[in-house]
């Protein structure tokens, strides 16, 4: 009995140990997989840390992009961030530490700034952020300006504006103290400062009429400084005269300057006579072949006469004497058509005057004109000829003037009486970032472009 109870119980002992090494190895499996899991774990909490650096150094490079835009606001002319020029095609870079909203160190920003070229206006600015502690970057490049008076295809200082049935105007449009009625189609927006107007179709909103409107209706807007345009007048007059930036002609003497552009060069002529009723030139003297200013400005202190095609140029010419009294002031006379070779940008123009931008009677039947125009006191027109009646009149590019816009003359019936016929108005969008030289601009610096690099 003994025996066997002594057996029973070292079979039942050899039994229980058994079950160690199953132990052992499930103990060993929790453990590796627990392992893993902490392994894991802080792998994704250091790619967590990395993808949040990166989102940061973003945030850090636009934080330097939107400095150096409110740096250009308070000096529009300073592209070295306040320190020393680098003296190549761009400066810098310029570090800045970046501190969060507490007040701590997160990371920095270094800026590279290439000022405009030749005759430009965008300032190309690149900023670089980095988070402390982390070697991910983000670079982010931007292109700021101020915009210009070409951001609109057509803009009114102090009249209101109708836009007929038929009519269309590619772009935007914009009134400063009056209104709009549209009865034709514009395919951007629509923006007058007024909330409502009295015109000749009476009591109305700030813009209004049963036209067709592809982008919106804005209505008060603040205005345009139209003003700004005679102060940009002198400066470009004093510029071109006293330190030579850009080529200036001198009162003629006679009536005026007739120039004709060509691909790299233009003819300059003094107007002897000219028909009163017409305004086309019937006597002139040559006076030279000149090659394109490299600053792109041609300032005339006269009337000026302009028709050709230019290649490859970026051009600004200016007819008016910032001196002169309202009766002594200048206008621009386009007897032929003013145009581009190329419309990708290469080439642009801008025909800016004191008074009208006027086309002559024996313009051709067919009429182009490819410019920014501003007429800052005056109107943009063909004159009333008792019936002439020519056939289309396309502007590519924008215009700006003060006291009227008229290619199309017609009775309270709608029969056409002078004029042209037809018109296309169609906005440059090339011009919109990239105005011609020296173009007259309104408001403050604002992002053109921008893009990751």
């Amino acid at each position: 009995m003994t025996n066997k109870m002594s057996k029973f119980k070292y079979q039942i002992k050899k039994k229980t140990g058994a079950y160690l090494p199953v132990i052992l190895m499930a103990s060993t499996l929790f453990l590796a997989y627990a392992v893993a899991i902490v392994v894991i774990s802080l792998a994704n909490i250091k790619i967590a840390k990395i993808h949040n650096s990166k989102i940061t150094s973003m945030s850090i490079a636009e934080a330097g992009i939107n400095y150096y835009m409110w740096h250009l606001s308070h000096d529009n002319t300073d592209y070295c961030d306040d320190q020393a020029c680098s003296g190549g095609a761009s400066n810098g870079p310029y570090s800045h530490i970046y501190k969060d909203q507490y007040g701590d160190v997160v990371g920095t920003f270094d800026l590279t700034i290439t000022p405009p070229g030749e005759g430009g206006s965008i300032v190309t600015v690149q900023s670089t952020g980095r988070v402390d502690g982390f070697t991910p970057k983000r670079t982010v490049i931007a292109e700021l300006g101020i915009p210009s008076f070409t951001k609109f295809t057509l803009m009114v200082d102090g009249n209101q504006l109708w836009i007929g049935s038929g009519e269309k105007i590619t772009g935007n449009v914009h009134i400063d103290g009056s209104g709009v009625y549209n009865e034709g189609e514009v395919t951007g927006d629509a923006s007058s400062t007024e909330e409502t107007y009295t015109g000749w179709f009476g009591l109305q909103p700030g813009v209004a009429g049963p036209g067709v409107y592809g982008g919106s209706k804005l209505f008060p807007v603040p205005p345009v400084d139209f003003d700004q345009v005679d102060v940009d007048i002198l400066i470009l007059r004093n510029n071109a005269r006293d330190l030579g930036e850009g080529h200036y002609y001198a009162d003629s003497g006679r009536r005026g300057y007739h120039i004709v552009l060509h691909d790299t060069n233009y003819d300059v002529y003094i107007v002897r006579r000219y028909d009163n009723s017409g305004l086309y030139v019937t006597q002139e003297d040559f006076v030279d072949t000149y090659d394109y200013p490299v600053e792109g400005i041609v300032f005339v202190e006269d009337n000026l006469w302009i028709e050709g095609t230019i290649n490859n140029d970026r051009l600004t010419f200016i007819a008016a004497d910032p001196e002169s009294n309202p009766s002594q002031q200048k206008r621009i006379i386009i007897p032929n058509p003013v145009k581009y070779t190329y419309y990708d940008g290469t080439d642009t123009i801008g025909l800016i005057t004191q008074t009208d931008i006027l086309v002559t009677q024996n313009a051709p039947n067919d009429m182009e004109i490819n410019a920014a125009m501003i007429a800052k006191d005056g109107e943009i027109r063909i004159n009333y000829y008792p019936g002439e009646i020519k056939g289309n009149m396309k502007i590519y590019g924008s215009m700006a003037h003060t006291t009227g816009l008229v290619w199309t003359y017609a009775n309270g019936g709608g029969t056409i009486l002078g004029g042209y016929s037809t018109t296309e108005t169609i906005i440059d969008q090339f011009n919109v970032l990239n105005p011609p030289p020296h173009f007259p601009t309104t408001g403050a610096y604002s992002i053109l472009t921008w893009r990751e690099e």
